[in-house]
């Protein structure tokens, strides 16, 4: 992954995003309701064969962010500076299930991905079904410029069909 850029994604974000020095793919920042975000991409190979970077959003703190359309901003600030310097890759979004609100997360996501400002540049085709019994949420994100898009697309659609129960 092609390092990116903190500066511009700060132009861009409503909340300060930082960065931890020993990691240049995952960044933070705190919500105006306290809540700590994590955002990082690692290489992901499992629904993609030929690759692409894995999509993950970490919260700490137990409240919620009601509305939040800044924490929205800044998730796409980072999402727009990825595919900036990277975007010839696929992103993929897989809900965390550990709590059961794997399918809040993945509507909350959809329903930002369709207010977002710029979705006529990107797809999304996402993903549900159950793997060893536990619903899973799961998306592909890719700009519609990317020369490997139709590719990645039928493998994402083919691992899904082989993964999911």
């Amino acid at each position: 992954m092609n390092t990116l850029s903190l500066q511009r994604i700060n132009l861009h974000s409503p909340y300060l995003v930082g960065q931890p020095e020993e990691n240049d793919s995952s960044f933070y920042f705190t919500t105006d309701f306290g809540l700590k975000y994590t955002i990082s991409f690692m290489l992901e190979h499992s629904f993609v064969l030929s690759g692409g970077y894995q999509f993950c959003i970490n919260v700490e703190g137990a409240g919620r962010s009601p509305g939040d359309m800044k924490l929205r901003q800044t998730v796409f600030a980072i999402i727009e500076e990825f595919f900036e310097v990277n975007g010839s890759e696929v992103m993929l979004y897989l809900c965390e299930t550990g709590d059961e609100k794997e399918g809040l997360r993945n509507r909350l996501f959809i329903r930002w991905f369709n207010t977002y400002e710029h979705r006529d540049l990107y797809i999304i085709r996402t993903a549900e079904g159950k793997l060893d019994g536990v619903q899973n949420f799961t998306a592909l994100f890719s700009r519609k410029d990317n020369p490997r898009l139709e590719e990645l697309l039928a493998e994402f659609e083919e691992t899904i069909s082989i993964v999911f129960d």
